[in-house]
């Protein structure tokens, strides 16, 4: 008789299991019509039981179980959440944190020289203008290579230098020839300066293409020193000023900063396209 009495038992625990789903679907109702939040998701499960001693499945495979779980918030910050309201600020507002006009001069600058690198630089052709306009830095300062020594063409493939005027800055010739991005190669007999002048191959062009790369690391490089410069002025001079101003003040320098970053990222992916023949 106790054998014959199982299969009911296990049919009213599975009964009562299934009032306790009930009764955890309206709590979940409830709770979201109070809270006004939303639902645990739920998943339906499909159960095929069978109890001990019985042939037949109490729960078949069209009765539905519930399974509850909560969904948690993902941690940190998405792209676009939250974070402090940037402000335009205006001159006055600005006065005594920075000079706007100062520093997009500065930048523009920057942007300036890059760009006539690449044009008087970073030719597929190299001729001797290219090699007059290079500026050499010395001790004295920075002069065109035409003041210092004379550009003679020796060949169509050979280019000579004579440093004879002021030899004292053959060596500063030197190096600013080898770090020009023009994939040249100086060697150096006496006073003199003998450029062999690179053939027009596929190699030819990736290098410059490299060298045009290398140069704008450099200029970047560059804006974001200057960016460096005035971060440090805005923070040192930050005393009488709300902190949202001061904020607000090294953002719109961090701002310009990042367009011209764009632009010299821009220049470069043009000039790039320009060497290697349009590919």
């Amino acid at each position: 008789m106790a054998l014959n009495c199982r299969p009911y038992s296990f049919l009213w625990g599975c009964v009562k299991v299934q009032r306790q789903i009930n009764l955890l679907t309206r709590s979940c109702c409830h709770h979201m019509a109070c809270n006004r939040s939303p639902l645990p998701q739920m998943s339906v499960r499909q159960l095929h039981v069978l109890p001990c001693g019985t042939s037949r499945p109490v729960l078949t495979s069209h009765t539905p179980a519930l399974s509850v779980y909560r969904l948690y918030a993902k941690k940190g910050k998405e792209k676009g959440g939250k974070g402090h309201k940037k402000m335009i600020l205006s001159p006055e507002q600005l006065s005594g944190l920075v000079d706007m006009d100062a520093v997009n001069e500065e930048f523009t600058r920057v942007l300036e020289d890059l760009k006539d690198r690449f044009i008087h630089q970073l030719s597929v052709r190299t001729s001797q203008g290219v090699f007059d306009n290079l500026v050499i830095k010395t001790p004295d300062g920075n002069f065109p290579l035409i003041q210092l020594g004379q550009v003679i063409q020796k060949s169509a493939q050979m280019l000579a230098i004579n440093m004879t005027p002021s030899p004292q800055y053959i060596t500063h010739v030197k190096t600013a020839l080898e770090e020009s991005g023009l994939n040249i190669n100086p060697q150096q007999d006496g006073t003199s300066l003998f450029i062999a002048l690179p053939k027009i191959t596929k190699e030819h062009r990736e290098n410059l293409a490299k060298n045009a790369k290398m140069l704008s690391e450099k200029s970047k490089k560059h804006l974001r020193d200057i960016y460096s410069k005035y971060s440090k002025q805005i923070r040192s001079s930050k005393e009488g000023h709300p902190a949202d101003v001061v904020q607000a003040a090294d953002d719109m320098v961090q701002d310009l900063m990042h367009d011209m970053i764009h632009k010299v990222e821009e220049m470069t992916a043009a000039k790039q396209q320009e060497l290697l023949g349009g590919k």
